[in-house]
């Protein structure tokens, strides 16, 4: 009887703790989208995966290295601080990893690896909270596709996504939630909607395959026909 009491007495207690983590995750959350400084960054759109089963959209910014400024030579998992700014064009730039927190703007997050004196690390946002029905109307072509643009200096021919992409995020004591993901300057969920069957997409593995895309028939289609 007494182990049983234990057991429920330690169960609502690990509910409790789960559900304040919780409510203090939401609560971050809130008050760095409404409070937290507005930076611009690239961006791409991750569709691997069972993309139209999630409740948010997987974003990658690839910026994952700065050079070192700390004291000391930092090991993988270290918290570190970034320095950030604003370059030319409005964009966020990170001019440095430290050990101390910088003043003005910041992100904190892990290392993963120091090399020659560039620090490598995750950026510490990577997803935009959508419902499943407002990501079944993103037009996956449009935002994944990718085209061949010839470089008249270099005389080569790239590889280029068809449509810009990047991100607003917002900042706040070391913490960074994306607010908005932009194609073209605007939010995709403007930009590009379609209404049809969700299409997945297998990524061309050189320059001599393309893109490959295949429609699936989404959980209500399904249903409707049975």
């Amino acid at each position: 009887m007494l182990n049983k009491k234990l057991s429920l007495i330690l169960l609502a207690a690990a509910a409790v703790v789960e559900l304040t983590s919780l409510v203090w995750i939401r609560g971050e959350y809130r008050s760095t989208m409404i409070d937290g400084a507005e930076y611009q960054v690239p961006a791409a759109i991750d569709f691997k995966g069972d993309f139209y089963e999630r409740n948010y959209l997987p974003v990658t910014v690839p910026l994952t290295e700065a050079p070192w400024h700390g004291q000391q030579v930092p090991e993988k998992g270290e918290e570190i601080y970034l320095a950030l700014t604003r370059n030319a064009d409005g964009m966020m730039e990170i001019t440095g990893a430290q050990d101390t927190r910088p003043g003005g703007d910041y992100l904190i997050t892990r290392v993963l690896s120091y090399i020659d004196g560039m620090v490598h690390f995750h950026f510490p946002a990577d997803r935009m909270y959508m419902s499943p029905e407002q990501l079944a109307k993103l037009s996956i072509v449009e935002l994944s596709e990718r085209v061949q643009v010839k470089n008249e200096q270099k005389k080569t021919t790239e590889t280029h996504r068809k449509n810009e992409l990047s991100a607003l995020i917002h900042i706040k004591d070391g913490r960074a939630v994306i607010a908005k993901v932009l194609a073209n300057g605007s939010p995709v969920e403007q930009t590009f909607t379609t209404v049809g069957k969700n299409i997945n997409v297998t990524y061309a593995k050189s320059a001599k395959e393309r893109d490959q895309y295949s429609t699936r028939i989404n959980k209500e289609e399904k249903t409707q026909r049975d």
